[in-house]
């Protein structure tokens, strides 16, 4: 499939599921499902950015509880789920779902394909003297450099965790203590491990990508965006 429809498909996905209910992303699902079923390597990058994500997820919930407005029905357990909970749910599923998406988009379309597929639809945009290799290199260096920076915290994550066991005098009364004390520290490594990062993306000067020149898509390829319009349209 041409790279580009990948791309507009994906919007077109994230766009929906933002603004339709529980039926858009029951739909989504039913989209996905097949991908992840006949490629079960996916599932491992997807859980990996969940399980990344658990804090801000809770802060979710946390957010929807204290500042939902006050309760329109008695404050029995079930009103306070249904009017408080179920919200934030819905919007950790819209943010699941997007990721379960960029996920399949990124493991399934390789690099160079992206950085074609960009230039090919920022394209117009030069007409309006802008850089489109530019913003399209910067796009794709993003994504990279993301998994970079993964792999270095997951690395200083391992490293902490082995010399915690090997210095491990730990009680029950300071265990909190140094649980903070690590997640200060967690912090201030990746402000680093960032700082270090941005500075060698901007040092890129003897990297090459290779750059496919794209033609435009298959008529047929076209029916992919419209088909998904119309389905999440009715699904609204």
């Amino acid at each position: 499939m041409h790279p580009a429809i990948k791309i507009v498909s994906l919007i077109i996905v994230t766009i929906f599921i933002t603004q339709g209910g529980w039926f858009t992303l029951f739909l989504t699902v039913i989209l996905l499902l097949p991908f992840y079923i006949l490629n079960l390597n996916l599932w491992t990058s997807a859980i990996k950015m969940l399980f990344r994500l658990k804090w801000f997820f809770l802060s979710i919930l946390i957010i929807y509880y204290y500042y939902s407005p006050e309760l329109q029905s008695s404050p029995s357990l079930f009103n306070i789920l249904n009017e408080r909970f179920v919200p934030g749910f819905f919007r950790i599923s819209v943010l699941v779902i997007i990721l379960f998406s960029v996920n399949l988009f990124i493991k399934m379309t390789p690099k160079e394909d992206i950085l074609s597929a960009l230039l090919w639809l920022f394209s117009p945009l030069q007409l309006f003297h802008i850089n489109v290799e530019r913003i399209s290199l910067r796009a794709v260096l993003t994504l990279e450099y993301i998994d970079e920076l993964s792999a270095r915290l997951s690395a200083y994550q391992q490293k902490k965790a082995f010399n915690a066991v090997s210095n491990s005098q730990y009680s029950f009364i300071n265990f909190f203590e140094q649980k903070k004390k690590s997640l200060f520290h967690l912090v201030e490594h990746s402000g680093i491990i960032l700082h270090k990062i941005l500075d060698e993306a901007d040092n890129t000067a003897g990297k090459s990508y290779t750059v496919n020149c794209l033609e435009a898509p298959a008529a047929k390829q076209y029916l992919l965006p419209i088909v998904l319009c119309l389905s999440l349209y009715i699904s609204l």
